[in-house]
């Protein structure tokens, strides 16, 4: 085998690497080389080398490094790889060792350098010269005595082709040499060796090369590179020595350093003599086949030419001459450059050369394809030599005339051989045009004397006209017919000559890119320029010959298809010329060209009235001006002229340009405005405009009326006036007509006056008013039709924006030609075309605001009913199209008060057609789309439902909304302060009229209209601080309808805000004020608080100001609104704003709670009713006093987020103001009183948390120094005597000292805790506790006062109940056993209170259920029964509840320290009072859920009724529900027993499915019901229909069930499931796939699923029960999984069905299934497919392999593959391993890496290996059974076991090792003699495990059950399948 060519022999580098002995001879490799020098033998070794031979072999020296020379053996390799890591390692290593041991490895390293430069990878290359560099740094001087050996292939690597071989050959170079004069020292002083070498190159062969084993196409490669590098060093070498170094050398200086210069240059001839003539002048170089070699040839010869010419004597003429002269049959554009060198070079060294070749021949035949060529592609270098190529022909080589047309026709045909690209066609023109000058000047200088012109005159016709001017007319010559002039006006042919040439034109179908034509044409201009410097008459006759093509283009118009593009041609040259000649005072073009063209072809220009024509004419005007050009002699008579000329204007050119088609007319007004003079301006422009206004009154294209014309006309004119303004094309006009002013006339005024007079009116009053810069809307089309302007024209004046006498299209358009009171006119003839759509509309607002706008038209209300709609739709039309085009024009004047109207009417008009679209959708539609936003269609959304004028209407708001969206935002802020000031108040009036009178549509839709309006009109007008607060506060200034509540108080500055106690709200009035309202909260949603309350814009540094804080007042005490409230829309946006604003000096919040505070303190309400302990929004909501709950809901959302906004200052403040309005004198302030605790429990917990971090501070002290206080007095309260105490003072302070106290109830729905929420000190415990005690006393003494049934009674004792529950938080280790005594002893007696209370709600509904006689009557009865439940008593009982669930806590609690209370607590009295109640609450729970059960049976609408009534009372049944999760199994049996002898209508089971499945779910009863249901004893009766407490049947009897239900199938072996689980259950896939994912069906079916697999899991691994409860279906869903949607939410689901899997639990899930949402129902569909891959494997299986959906397939496959099957099998592997066979004959043992289980069993003599192989997606794929040995088992026995393992694998819902077992007994069975099932051959069923016990009569056989019924069913009989008797 051979070796890697990638790597070294480690042989050979571990030998080259041992130490050599001192006289030991040196180790040598292979062969006997050593790197890659030959070693000799000693003998030979010891001779001198000669000198000759520079390349011999040397004796290595002793002390060569051995690594080195390792290396330098690699590079031999042929791996170019091997050879790149040698370099780089000898680099490094160069360049590490010291010099004296490089110098050493110098003439082996010489040896290897030359033969790598020969390489063919050029990486090998560059390698070596950078290995080159390193040794050179390192050996330096030392390189000197072997410099001749390797200046010859150093100086030949400097021409290698690839350019980083080079460089790296020069920088190798110069790193040896640094500075210039040593590298050309260097040069000379090893010249002779350097061309020996080159010359050795040169003889080289391809086979000489390299071995054979190298491909030919590299060699031939390597060749070429050779040759071409040799040839180029050689001629590099020349040039620099003898161009350079020795040029000047003096032969004869007796100097020495002459002497040296003159041995080197003779070295250097005689070496450059001895080269030409061994290679034969290098003649067969120049013949090779490559063009690399070729191109060097060319420039080594071109070196020998220029230095060493004497080597050219006749001989190397006769052989080169040929070669070099007839060079132009290269066709290789890279060898152009040094062709064009060395033929250029010997012409002019050797121009006797010319003899000796035949010139036609090989020189001019030759040259002549190559010019037709193209030059091959060379035309930049090639075309710039032609001159000198002309030059370089001797004069008696060539005939003249010939060789001049050969010359450029050939030159001429070269233009077109490829497409030529932009530098090569300016390099062609430029040649041409030199040579045909070139040419041109020659031919004149040497022609005969008497036909001196002769030459140059076919010049010009031949060429000049005929190819080049004829090329760029886009013409070709034709001589087959004449022209004709018969088709022309007599007018035309009278002042036309006739023409004198033959030849007719005829349009050329070439198409030449622009650069091509602008090249052409500048190449003929300069032709032209310098022919004018030459000979006059040449420039005359040429001028006269381009004329008349040009004439004859104009004349021959019917003939020509492609006219336009002819003139268009002369256009563009006559432009060129002007700025190429005219332009620098020239007056040729004028005189020869201009002038004798416009004498010929006005006539004809006239009668032929096309538009490119009159631009002809036009372009001619502009560039020679008007006088000049049209008469002669204007410069003599100026006088005489300018009348000549005026006559001439004004008879000739007005009428001709004014009358006539529309089709010239744009052209002709460009030139008859060309034709105005500065010395006739004002005279030729008012002859314009009234020839214009007072046209003659006919059809003009009998499609236009005289009045379309006229206007579309002056429309024009001004149009065009404008572009030459602005674009400064007043090349005629020095002193007027440059300002607006100059073009102003009375008629304009009095024509656009007129406009708005003409109804109706149509586009051309338009145009000539203003500019419009899109096409007019649909509205306008027919109008625009009727002007059927021509294509061209329309183009043109869709391209630009049509600009006419007012203008201000654009910010930059200033130009207006109308005076300013002619505008102010306009102004008010817009506004009140615009506003009369206003008129008409449905909205009372909307016509007040008519009047609003237009105050002098009020009359015009009157007669609203007599006005049309359509004629207002387009007078509004036309007035917005106007003011559109004019815009910036009307801006100029906006100080008038009429500008800021207008602006405020497009936004009226576009928001009164929005508020009717809205209407007219809500009458039309299906709901209403909010956004009214053009883009996106809104309008067309509806075009069917829309009548005819609500289109026009909608048409003109999208019109003025597209429009306002264009306009700039420098639009808005450049308007005058005046101006902004009235739009916005206008705005704000009008926004405010639309809330307040529209009736027409619902309140959430104006608000949300209105709301939309404001912010779309903001984001628009960009208002800095101070106009925004202004705005607002126009906008929300105080009216008839709004506030209602809280009104700024103007005189007060302390008291900004001023409180409305006594209002009286009407209907109309409340509704208004929502209104309002709903319309400011939809402003701050949108907006941000701070914009809309403070006027702070967003993303600003302003300083708000506090004038509107009365709004936010306002709405907080408004609470709800359509379509918001304050917790859900207003208050997250003021709170976001607080925490914007944390930092500044002064808050908004301050001033809100000083506002709010003050108002509660007129308001009363009861603390004890209020819900402290649970404070939320409901809560919040139940008190009815408006500043007291807008007062409660600020002060718990500020202290209810983590971020503190409410600085500590600001609530020591509003501490210190609260309790200085404690007291009025000495007076208790009752209302402040009532109002404290509200406070209190909102601010107590951030104080709390203060405390807790120890962070005390003066409002702390404050807080806590005020508690002692306030316990002082409530004890006071209770110390006096009961019968003189009065019972509100106790009820008043006992509030404020409880809500000082708050407990928190946490935890979700499996365990509530109550916690207490401050840390109090001893003073307050101890007084809390005397406070206790006193109450204790008080109601010993006094329980008359206590319990007399008054409200004032009724709420101490509410209050006491609280104090309890406070006491037993806060102090419970100091409780005594009387008070806990009264602890249960109050609590107990509240709970059966409830208790008793729910239970005779329960009786009476079950009673009101059973007498039912109508559903309507029921339905009166449950409500009545509902709406009569007593607050009071669950307030009672969830106060005592709170109390037992904390007595609970402290019960479970592990105490260091044993207090007396916690023994107490745990006493047997107090814990069989605690069963007791226990036992109550469950009992109490059980009653409600029977009550809605009950409900249910009648409808389900009773059914919400009872389900609603829980939710009002949420808190109370949340405790109830965790309490009755704990129930002992003895209390839940005991609570059954009860409700069983109750004797109603529904039992505890349907209670308990009610409440999970209720209509108004509450999780915590949720969860309860669920645990319930799953825990004994309900477990065993809670799923299965017709079972209860006394008739459940237990487990153990399934093995009773008989052969009655043996022959049943499968799918008939469920049980009956109650029907509130099979409802559910039994679901169809495809109406359960229908639903939405948090629909209540489907969360309902998954809790259904839940449960029932949570019982399954209860049963015993290899019960029949848990088959027969699972009524599966294993058809696939009919339609696409709903859940696969859940992509984000997949890792939940995955998690869940893992450890579903682990753990076979579902109750995490569950537990955290409320609120539902998306990821709690993604973690419960997880866990259900984890418990159903656990728990019944084979249904899932038969499920997955039914489905056909592939891509639903395979996500589910990869999703159980990835998250179930690992944790699946897992377990299957450990309980296989950890199961316990008692049998010798078995074993099971366990691969878990091959997914593989094997079990063997032995019996006897026999035995056999079945081999069990789970799939990595177990339980999705089958599970694979193989029998891997067996022995004494016959086959057929052997596959009737596999097959029976498998059977009892793949149908086995249960674990594998359940499986394993039953298979092995059935194996026992086998051998203890029972026979087998002859149908499925096993003793033991599959499924149901059972025994064959139903025996043939006649054949005895024994078959199972479900086996017999799939025979009958399958075979249609009912026979014995073995003997075929009747069964």
């Amino acid at each position: 085998m051979g070796k890697n060519k990638g790597r070294t022999a480690s042989s050979g580098l571990a030998a080259s690497l041992l130490p050599h002995a001192q006289a030991a001879v040196p180790t040598v490799g292979f062969g006997g080389y050593h790197g890659a020098s030959r070693v000799e033998q000693p003998a030979a070794a010891a001779l001198p080398s000669s000198s000759a031979d520079t390349d011999a072999s040397i004796r290595l020296p002793p002390d060569v490094d051995s690594e080195v020379l390792q290396h330098l053996r690699r590079l031999g390799r042929k791996d170019p790889t091997t050879k790149l890591k040698a370099l780089s390692t000898l680099s490094m290593l160069f360049a590490q060792k010291p010099g004296e041991e490089v110098v050493q490895i110098v003439p082996q390293w010489a040896f290897e350098y030359k033969r790598l430069l020969l390489d063919y990878n050029r990486e090998v290359r560059r390698g070596t010269h950078e290995t080159m560099s390193s040794l050179v740094k390192t050996v330096k001087k030392g390189l000197a005595p072997h410099l001749k050996s390797l200046m010859g292939p150093w100086w030949f690597s400097q021409f290698d082709p690839s350019l980083e071989v080079a460089q790296a050959a020069r920088h190798s170079f110069e790193a040896a040499f640094p500075q210039s004069d040593k590298r050309l020292d260097a040069l000379m002083l090893c010249v002779k060796e350097t061309f020996l070498h080159l010359n050795e190159n040169l003889k080289l062969t391809t086979q000489a090369l390299s071995d054979k084993a190298t491909p030919m196409d590299e060699l031939e490669d390597m060749h070429q590179r050779v040759i071409s590098s040799s040839l180029l060093a050689m001629a590099t070498l020349i040039d620099i020595l003898l161009g350079v170094k020795l040029q000047n050398c003096d032969r004869d200086s007796s100097s020495s350093e002459n002497k040296s210069l003159s041995k080197v240059l003779s070295a250097t001839l005689s070496s450059a003599e001895s080269a030409f003539s061994i290679h034969k002048y290098f003649l067969d170089f120049l013949k090779s086949k490559c063009a690399i070699i070729r191109s060097a040839s060319y420039t080594l010869l071109t070196s020998y030419i220029k230095h060493v010419s004497h080597v050219f004597n006749e001989e190397t003429m006769r052989v080169l001459s040929p070669a070099l002269l007839g060079a132009f049959h290269e066709k290789d554009p890279s060898c152009h450059s040094s062709m064009w060198d060395a033929f250029l070079a010997f012409s002019g060294r050797f121009p006797e050369a010319w003899s000796y070749c035949n010139i036609q021949k090989f020189v001019f035949n030759r040259f002549w394809h190559f010019l037709r060529n193209g030059c091959y592609g060379s035309k930049q270098i090639s075309y710039p030599l032609l001159v000198q190529f002309l030059e370089s022909i001797p004069s008696e080589a060539v005939t003249a005339e010939q060789f001049v047309f050969d010359f450029l026709h050939n030159l001429w045909a070269g233009r077109n051989q490829r497409q030529l690209s932009a530098a090569d066609s300016l390099a062609y023109f430029t040649a041409f045009k030199h040579s045909f000058l070139w040419l041109l000047k020659v031919l004149s200088r040497h022609s005969e004397c008497g036909s001196s012109d002769a030459i140059p005159i076919k010049l010009i016709t031949s060429i000049l006209a005929k190819f080049i001017w004829h090329d760029y007319l886009l013409v070709s010559s034709s001589k087959n017919y004449d022209i004709s002039l018969s088709g022309l006006s007599d007018e035309a042919n009278s002042g036309v000559c006739q023409l004198s040439h033959k030849e007719s034109l005829l349009p050329s179908n070439t198409r030449y890119p622009t650069y091509y034509l602008h090249d052409l044409g500048k190449c003929i201009i300069e032709i032209l320029d310098e022919i004018s410097a030459m000979e006059n008459h040449l420039l005359k006759f040429a001028c006269e010959t381009l004329s008349k093509d040009c004439l004859d283009i104009i004349l021959q118009r019917e003939r020509l298809s492609n006219f336009e593009d002819h003139v268009q041609q002369v256009v563009s040259f006559f432009i060129s010329l002007d700025q190429l000649i005219v332009q620098k005072g020239k007056t040729w073009p004028l005189e020869s060209l201009a002038r004798p063209l416009i004498e010929q072809s006005v006539p004809a220009i006239k009668s032929m009235d096309t538009p490119i024509l009159v631009k002809l004419l036009s372009v001619l005007v502009e560039i020679f001006r008007p006088v000049p050009l049209f008469l002669k002699n204007s410069q003599r008579e100026s006088e005489e002229s300018l009348q000549a000329y005026l006559d001439v204007f004004n008879d000739e050119f007005v009428p001709w340009c004014l009358d006539g088609k529309y089709s010239t007319c744009s052209s002709k007004i460009d030139l008859l405005l060309s034709l105005i003079i500065d010395e006739g301006f004002f005279d030729q422009w008012c002859l314009i405009i009234k020839y214009t206004i007072a046209k003659q009154k006919r059809p003009v294209d009998d499609k236009n009326s005289h009045d379309d014309d006229r206007f579309e006309l002056l429309a024009l004119i001004l149009r065009k006036v404008r572009e030459r303004i602005t674009g400064g094309k007043l090349r005629n006009l020095q002193k007027n007509g440059s300002l607006p002013e100059h073009w102003w006339h009375k008629l304009l005024d009095s024509a656009a006056e007129s406009v708005f007079c003409d109804f109706p009116a149509t586009d051309s009053h338009v145009h000539f008013v203003c500019s419009t810069r899109r096409q007019g809307s649909r509205s306008w089309s027919a109008a625009k039709q009727a002007l059927d302007v021509p294509e061209l024209d329309s183009k043109q004046h869709r391209s630009r924006r049509r600009d006419a006498a007012l203008g201000g299209s654009a910010q930059d358009d200033r130009i207006c030609f109308l005076s300013a009171d002619t505008v102010h006119k306009m102004l008010g003839s817009i506004l009140k075309c615009l506003t009369s759509v206003l008129i008409v509309s449905t909205f009372e607002w909307a016509r007040f605001a008519y009047a609003v706008l237009l105050p002098t038209e009020r009359e015009q209300l009157e007669v609203i009913g007599a006005q049309s709609f359509s004629p207002n739709i387009e007078m509004a039309h036309f007035a917005f199209k106007v003011l559109e085009g004019s815009l910036f024009a009307l801006k100029m004047i906006e100080d008038d008060s009429l500008f800021p109207s207008i602006l405020a009417a497009l936004f009226i008009i576009e928001w009164e057609c929005s508020m009717a679209l809205t209407l007219d959708e809500g009458r039309d539609l299906e709901g209403y789309k909010e956004d009214f936003d053009v883009e996106s269609s809104a309008y067309g959304s509806s075009a069917d439902h829309l009548d005819e004028k609500m289109h026009l209407k909608a048409n003109l708001a999208e019109s003025i909304h597209t429009f306002c969206q264009n306009l700039s935002p420098s639009f808005w802020s450049e308007l005058h302060p005046c101006t902004l000031n009235s739009l916005l108040n206008i705005l704000a009036h009008s926004v405010r009229c639309a809330l307040f009178q529209t009736v027409q549509l619902q309140t959430k839709s104006t608000s949300v209209l209105c709301s939309e309006w404001v912010v779309d009109m903001l984001k628009l007008i960009r208002l800095n601080s101070t106009k925004l607060q202004s705005f607002f506060d126009l906008l929300l200034s105080e009216g008839e309808f709004w506030p209602l509540w809280v009104k700024p108080s103007l005189q007060n500055e302390n008291a900004p805000v001023k409180i409305q106690f006594e209002t009286v709200i009407t209907d109309e009035t409340g509704l208004k004020h929502h209104q309002f309202v709903a319309f400011v909260d939809k402003l701050v949603l949108n907006l941000g608080f701070g914009e809309v309350i403070l006027g702070v814009p967003g993303n600003t540094s302003t300083v708000p100001s506090f004038s509107r804080a009365w709004v936010a007042a306002e709405i907080l005490c408004t609470w709800k609104w359509k379509g918001g409230s304050v917790f859900g829309t207003f208050l997250p946006s003021l709170i976001q704003h607080l925490k914007l604003e944390s930092c500044a000096e002064v808050s908004i919040l301050s001033l809100l709670l000083d506002t709010l505070l003050e108002g509660a303190f007129h308001e009363c309400s009861q603390w004890v009713l209020f819900n402290a302990w649970h404070i939320c929004d409901n809560e919040i909501e139940k008190i009815e006093d408006r500043f007291l709950r807008a007062l409660v809901a600020l002060l718990f959302s500020i202290n209810n987020i983590n971020d503190s906004i409410w600085r500590e200052s600001d609530a020591l403040e509003f501490f210190k103001k609260l309790l200085s309005n404690l007291f009025i004198s000495s007076t208790v302030n009752r209302k402040c009183v009532k109002t404290l605790p509200f406070v209190m429990s909102t601010i107590i917990k951030p104080h709390s948390g203060k405390l807790k971090l120890n962070e005390t501070s003066c409002y702390t002290d404050l807080v806590g120094k005020s508690i002692l206080n306030w316990l002082d007095v409530a004890i006071s309260c209770l110390s006096s005597n009961p019968r003189e105490v009065v019972q509100q003072d106790i009820v008043d302070w006992m509030q404020v000292v409880l809500s000082c106290f708050p407990l928190n109830i946490t935890g979700g729905a499996q365990k509530l805790e109550v916690k207490i929420e401050r840390e109090i000190s001893d003073a307050e415990r101890s007084l809390l506790l005397t406070l206790f005690q006193k109450y204790q006393t008080f109601c010993v003494e006094a329980p008359s006062l206590s319990t007399s049934g008054t409200t004032q009674s009724t709420m101490v004792e509410l209050l006491g109940v609280k104090l309890t529950a406070v006491m037993v938080g806060y102090c419970w280790t100091r409780l005594q056993e009387n008070d806990l005594h009264f602890v249960f002893h109050a609590v107990q007696k509240w709970v059966e209170s409830a208790i008793l209370l729910v239970e005779e709600m329960t009786d009476a509904i079950n009673d009101a259920v059973i007498n039912h006689k109508s559903n309507e009557d029921t339905l009166e009865k449950l409500k009545l029964l509902v709406s009569t439940i007593d607050e009071l008593t669950l307030s009672f009982g969830e106060s005592a509840l709170v109390t037992l669930c904390h007595l609970k806590h402290l019960v479970d609690i592990q105490e260091t320290e044993n207090f007396q209370s916690l023994q107490i607590i745990r006493s047997g009295d107090y814990a069989e009072r605690n069963n007791k109640m226990m036992e109550s609450m469950l009992r109490l729970f059980l009653a409600s859920g029977v009550s809605e059960a009950i409900a249910r049976s009648c409808c389900e609408e009773a059914s919400s009724i009872i389900a609603s009534s829980r939710v009002a009372y949420m808190h109370f049944w949340e405790l109830v529900a965790s309490f009755v999760i704990y129930a002992s199994p003895q209390t839940r049996r005991c609570a059954l027993e009860s409700m069983e002898l109750w004797g109603l209508a529904k039992g505890s089971v349907s209670g308990l499915y009610s409440i999970l499945f209720s209509s108004h779910p509450i999780s915590h009863l949720q969860f309860a019901a669920y645990s319930l249901l799953l825990s004994e004893p309900l477990c065993q009766f809670s799923l299965v229909k017709d079972c209860s407490l006394g008739l459940n049947r237990p487990l153990t009897q399934e093995s009773n069930m008989g052969q009655s239900v043996e022959l049943m199938p499968d799918s008939e072996k469920t049980l009956d499931l109650r029907e509130e689980l099979s409802s559910l259950i039994e679901m169809p896939t495809s109406e359960l796939l229908q639903t939405d994912l948090l629909a209540r069906d489907r969360v309902d079916a998954f809790i259904a699923w839940s449960l029932l697999l949570s019982h399954l899991q209860l049963l015993p691994p290899a019960s029949i029960a848990r088959e027969k409860h699972i009524p599966l279906r294993t058809g696939a869903p009919c339609g696409k999984k709903k859940d696969v949607e859940l992509m984000p939410e997949a890792e939940v689901a995955a998690i869940a069905s893992k450890n579903a899997i682990i753990t076979c639990s579902l109750l995490p899930c569950i537990e955290f299934l409320w609120p539902v949402g998306t990821w709690q129902m993604a973690s419960l569909a997880g866990g259900l497919y984890g418990m159903m891959i656990r728990l019944l494997p084979s249904y899932v299986r038969t499920w997955f392999t039914s489905l056909r959906d592939r891509s639903l397939s395979s996500s589910i496959e990869s999703f159980t593959r990835a998250w179930c099957s690992p944790p699946l099998l897992l377990d299957e592997f450990s309980q296989v391993k950890d199961s316990l066979y008692a049998d010798d004959n078995f074993s099971v043992s366990v691969n878990r890496s091959a997914y593989e289980i094997v079990a063997t069993y032995k019996k006897e003599e026999t035995g056999i290996d079945l081999v069990i192989r789970l799939p990595n997606c177990y339980p999705l794929r089958h599970v694979d059974v193989e029998c891997t040995r067996s022995l004494g088992v016959s086959e057929v026995k052997c596959r009737k076991w596999l097959l029976s393992l498998t059977a009892f694998v793949r149908n086995q819902n249960g674990a594998i090792a359940e499986a394993i077992n039953t298979w092995k007994s059935n194996f026992d069975k086998e051998f203890e003699g029972v026979e087998e099932c002859p149908i499925c051959y096993s003793i033991l069923h599959t499924s149901n495990h059972s025994l064959p016990r139903l025996a043939c009569k006649t054949c005895r056989h024994k078959f199972h059950g479900a086996c017999l019924y799939k025979w009958f069913s399958t075979s249609n009989k009912s026979t014995c399948p073995l003997c075929q008797t009747p069964f």
